[in-house]
């Protein structure tokens, strides 16, 4: 069907009222343009929270050397009392020989192998 009529016909465009914002060259500017981005941490709050890990570290470390610290002085008090001990005993061995040494029979017979006369005129009473 051949078109009869020269009449035009009507074609619907749908002209802008306004023109657009981005142009092709604004559009190319805003891709290299860095948009900043809004940070969830502030640096502010960074640097607390590195105080605050660094603190915990030096408080957990000043704790491990205490506790270190502790038991070397507990292993010091126990070598301690063992050396008192020890100690106790030699003297109280010692004690008991003196005791055995200074029986009167003992030494009334190494007096008379001496050649000693026992004299109570030249005997002094010597009380403890």
């Amino acid at each position: 069907m051949p078109l009869n009529s020269n009449s035009a016909r009507k074609v619907e465009v749908e002209i802008p009222l306004q023109s657009p914002l981005n142009t092709p060259e604004q559009s190319t500017r805003m891709v290299h343009k860095s948009i900043p981005k809004k940070s969830i941490v502030t640096g502010l709050e960074k640097m607390l929270m590195g105080m605050i890990m660094a603190i915990a570290f030096t408080l957990m470390t000043i704790s491990i050397s205490l506790e270190i610290n502790i038991a070397s002085t507990n292993r010091a008090l126990q070598d301690t009392k063992a050396s008192i001990l020890s100690t106790t005993t030699v003297n109280s061995n010692l004690q008991q020989e003196v005791q055995e040494l200074s029986r009167y029979d003992r030494i009334y017979r190494i007096a008379n192998e001496q050649g000693l006369k026992m004299n109570e005129a030249n005997v002094r009473n010597v009380i403890k």
